[in-house]
């Protein structure tokens, strides 16, 4: 184990950013689904999600095909496209410390998206779960890792079928400049988790039947294998680092390792076990860290996994929410206050969201009324947000105002899209650097 833990200290050590900046890295996921019956459409077939993705490479002369036996994506220099389980779509956007550029490059990316959307006669539907389908009738797109982890989650947990086929997510990604940096950063992700989760929950209807309370993702996530989901235990230790978040690692079942070209379930065996002795270059010890799923994960970033699939502007203004509060020394500082103050524990996570996942809007987090809370953390992200951004965060005043994205009116949303649409011309005005 010594010698694997190393190898996991020194890679997070390697991903300091020494020259640092405010780096946000996005990835969105889609459900795809028939325009008319709002079913889930399948990667294999005429019309499947295989022949929409060659038509939208079609629109990227520059892209460069994902091949893993079968095609399964592209990548370009400012995103990659690929597919999860069940053929969500997802675009993966590269770093930058720009809300803007971020949401530039994906708005320009619908375009091309329902252009050929409109074609197939589709929609891509932003949720957290599958709408309409039943999960079980869903088929993994053909890749051997998702065969493996079916296999896996089948045997652990009521909720690796309905997490791998039935969700969609937004996560973002940040920068850490050392290990102190990367503490505070970890933790106060965890500390403001729970409202995160409320502001962005956005599945109304799961399998064509009505949610019954809130937070329908963490319900899923938190059937599907404890040991690698949900919490990193002792997280809020004053002393939490590299070394605790290697031992995670050290101590799960990787499920699957690659070995050259081919791929090799693991059963039971631990990590620190199969690799006892044994010297793990980069790309092995990547692959190892997405066989983790916590609601906060370490690769050679932080990557903050809390939110549902949410629609522009939306997503913007989550972006722009993580950049003002993680990235900013108020941020980062109120979380901390909390945290020693009321000597947060894990279960205090938990508790708040239990009560979240009754209540919603109603519910305290943290012994506080949320909306009080949410209220408070975007004033907080407001100011410390350059003004060409703070107007990102205006979609989330009506998602606290309404209870929640779902509960907004149509007349509102479009009252908000309109008013982001004019915002961008706004900025674009004040600072010559718009849409």
């Amino acid at each position: 184990m010594i010698g694997l833990k190393n190898s996991l200290v020194n890679y997070f050590k390697k991903a300091e950013k020494k020259n640092f900046n405010h780096n946000l890295g996005i990835e969105l996921e889609h459900f795809i689904l028939d325009k008319k019956e709002m079913t889930s459409i399948s990667y294999a077939g005429d019309k499947g999600i295989q022949q929409l993705l060659l038509a939208l490479m079609d629109k990227y002369p520059e892209a460069r095909p994902i091949n893993e036996g079968s095609f399964l994506g592209f990548n370009l220099p400012e995103f990659n496209i690929t597919l999860e389980p069940a053929a969500q779509l997802e675009i993966s956007i590269a770093p930058s410390e720009s809300v803007e550029w971020i949401e530039e490059v994906y708005k320009d990316f619908l375009k091309n998206l329902e252009e050929i959307l409109d074609r197939f006669g589709y929609i891509a539907k932003n949720a957290g779960g599958q709408p309409i389908s039943k999960v079980k009738d869903l088929k993994l797109i053909p890749k051997r890792r998702y065969e493996l982890m079916n296999e896996h989650f089948g045997k652990i947990g009521s909720g690796g079928m309905e997490m791998m086929r039935g969700t969609a997510s937004l996560q973002v990604s940040i920068d850490y400049r050392n290990e102190s940096d990367f503490r505070e950063k970890f933790q106060a992700a965890y500390f403001y988790g729970p409202i995160l989760k409320i502001l962005c929950d956005n599945t109304e209807i799961f399998q064509g039947e009505e949610v019954k309370g809130y937070l329908k993702r963490t319900d899923i996530w938190r059937r599907t294998d404890s040991n690698r989901c949900g919490i990193i235990p002792g997280v809020f230790s004053k002393d939490f680092g590299y070394g605790n978040y290697a031992d995670f690692i050290c101590n799960l079942i990787p499920i699957l390792i690659k070995d050259a070209e081919e791929i090799i379930p693991t059963g039971n065996k631990k990590a620190a076990d199969i690799y006892e002795g044994k010297s793990l270059n980069d790309e092995e010890i990547a692959h190892l860290l997405s066989m983790a799923f916590p609601d906060v994960r370490l690769k050679q970033f932080i990557e903050i996994r809390f939110a549902d699939s949410v629609a522009y502007p939306f997503a913007s203004a989550y972006a722009a929410l993580i950049k003002g509060l993680l990235y900013s020394k108020e941020g980062i500082a109120f979380a901390q206050n909390f945290i020693l103050n009321k000597n947060l524990k894990d279960e205090d996570i938990l508790n708040s969201e239990d009560e979240l996942m009754e209540k919603g809007w109603k519910a305290y987090v943290y012994n506080r009324p949320v909306k009080e809370l949410a209220t408070c953390i975007l004033k907080i992200a407001e100011r410390n947000l350059p003004p060409e951004e703070k107007l990102y965060l205006e979609p989330f005043t009506a998602v606290i105002e309404y209870g929640g994205i779902t509960k907004i009116p149509e007349d509102k949303l479009k009252e908000i899209l309109e008013k982001s649409n004019e915002n961008r011309r706004y900025i674009y005005e004040i600072t010559g650097t718009g849409i």
